[in-house]
């Protein structure tokens, strides 16, 4: 559950958001030039140049033109066909960089509080926005989120815009937790598996996995997607189980579902252990992979994701803070990834530090590297880097 969890892929392939919604361009030169950039790389082997800027974290995000220290949870990536890179989090806070290493804020209401928690809840108080993640299909960009509070989960909606910017509007449901059949049906990610459109979701009582239809606005019904009542009933039978367990609230299994595919399988990242505990949080991110989309996911030992519970988390370890009690970091969890120009792929991801005594879940990334043995990715050290200044993302300088 989240406190108040690009897409799956993006249109940079985010392996596989103005009053208060605007942030003026001397502002976002301000946030570019906050980052030194680093001198523009060539090889034999790339015609290509580029250019990175660096990163510290926990990244540096503005509001305005200070020091943002308020909450972003959740981080989903997406590069925008406007060149910008955008971070769309819990709370319906959207961030905007020119680089993909410092940001500021875009947007603290992206969109308003959706009204249709009032099917559940005659009480809606607490109920917000957790956990979106955008993608564009067609022409549309589709805002994907969950609507949800402590103890309060309502399900899957979504809003939709011309522009990655904005203005959205929300469309409502996708679905209930009860039409779907799934007890904590929130942290939404989207995959475009060749122009079949896919979503997990789910937190610590099973990852599911269903298909939408192919405009992403509906679930499809196994026929001809036309029927979106019947869609529902049809992906509430035919829902796949991909990552933990159902039954009960299970720490050790996972949330925040993330996916990618890379050399010909796709890669299941999941967060187990606690997320929102400040300096006792016990978050991680593991990962699982198969040659289908729809599983089974393995660990690099060939268990199963959906071996996973009662104490035993299955899947290779990507990024954790460790035990030592005297860590800077903590509790780093619900990722989203980016594939740069050159290739290589981001972790962006929230976390915890002692820059502000554990107080609140920060934005963070690191990059993502792969075993030579396993295959598995992970990041440097498996654990978060802690005011280092690094080199971020590579751009194309031309």
């Amino acid at each position: 559950m989240k406190h108040g969890s690009l897409i799956c892929l993006s249109m940079l392939f985010v392996l596989a958001g103005c009053s208060e919604n605007s942030s003026s361009n001397s502002e976002l030169s301000s946030n570019q030039n906050s980052s030194s950039v680093s001198s523009t790389e060539e090889s034999s082997s790339d015609p290509h140049s580029y250019v990175s800027g660096t990163y510290s974290n926990p990244v540096n995000v503005t509001n305005s033109g200070f020091s943002y220290k308020s909450e972003v949870a959740d981080p989903s990536i997406v590069k925008g066909d406007d060149g910008y890179f955008y971070i769309f989090a819990t709370g319906r806070v959207v961030l905007r960089s020119e680089d993909g290493c410092s940001f500021s804020v875009y947007s603290n209401s992206i969109i308003p509080v959706p009204s249709w928690g009032s099917e559940l809840y005659d009480n809606t108080n607490g109920i917000e926005v957790w956990a979106p993640d955008v993608k564009k299909i067609g022409d549309k960009w589709i805002y994907y989120y969950s609507l949800s509070g402590w103890g309060k989960c309502v399900g899957i909606g979504y809003a939709t815009a011309d522009n990655i910017a904005g203005p959205y509007t929300d469309q409502g449901k996708l679905f209930t937790y009860k039409e779907i059949g799934v007890e904590n049906a929130i942290d939404p990610c989207l995959f475009d598996d060749d122009g079949s459109i896919y979503m997990a979701f789910g937190s610590f009582q099973g990852i599911y996995l269903v298909q939408l239809t192919a405009d992403g606005m509906g679930l499809y019904d196994g026929v001809d997607g036309t029927d979106l009542k019947a869609g529902v009933t049809y992906q509430k039978e035919n829902k796949i189980l991909i990552a933990g367990k159902v039954g009960n609230w299970d720490g050790s299994t996972y949330e925040g579902s993330y996916i990618i595919k890379h050399d010909g399988y796709y890669y299941y990242f999941g967060s187990s252990g606690t997320c929102c505990e400040g300096k006792n949080s016990t978050y991680r991110v593991y990962c699982g992979r198969s040659e289908n989309i729809t599983g089974p996911y393995v660990d690099s030992k060939n268990r199963v994701l959906t071996g996973s519970g009662n104490g035993v988390t299955n899947g290779d370890n990507v990024i954790w803070a460790g035990t030592n009690s005297d860590k800077e970091t903590v509790g780093p969890g619900h990722n989203s990834i980016l594939q740069d120009d050159k290739g290589e792929l981001w972790l962006y991801y929230h976390a915890f530090s002692s820059d502000d005594n554990f107080n609140t879940r920060h934005l963070f990334m690191d990059k993502l590297i792969f075993d030579e043995k396993t295959g598995f990715p992970h990041v440097e050290g498996y654990k978060p880097t802690f005011q280092e200044e690094k080199d971020g993302p590579s751009l194309l300088a031309d």
